[in-house]
């Protein structure tokens, strides 16, 4: 017995062979590059109805993004700037636009350099 489990250990296993539905769906087949070119061949120039457009966008309308979606995208999409106030402070932030909401500024104007005497200098990165 002990030399059939050890048989079974050593011999090759492929899950295909044991579910031939997942064939059906294309899973555990790789498209090779020849057929990559092909498939986007046959894609190009082809335009999304109105009706297809508004299907797909429908799908979609309703689903709040979790706060931690929002903080990842904050994140991601937060530039540094330098601040200078009235009074000549300078600050180094990230993200001006929650910056502007704490201090009653208007974000459109801050990121176009000034407004009520607040300076501001976005940071190359």
């Amino acid at each position: 017995m002990e030399n059939l489990f050890e048989t079974l250990k050593t011999m090759p296993f492929d899950i295909m062979d044991f579910n031939p539905s997942l064939r059906k769906h294309g899973i555990g087949f790789p498209h090779t590059e020849e057929t990559k070119k092909h498939l986007s061949e046959m894609k190009k120039g082809i335009k999304q109805t109105p009706e297809h457009i508004q299907k797909r966008v429908s799908k979609t309308i309703g689903f709040k993004q979790s706060n931690h979606q929002k903080e990842i995208a904050a994140k991601t999409f937060s530039k540094e700037w330098l601040i200078t106030n009235p009074l000549g402070q300078i600050y180094k932030i990230k993200n001006l636009r929650s910056f502007c909401r704490e201090n009653g500024l208007d974000q459109g104007n801050m990121s176009r350099n000034r407004v009520r005497g607040w300076n501001c200098v976005k940071l190359e990165t």
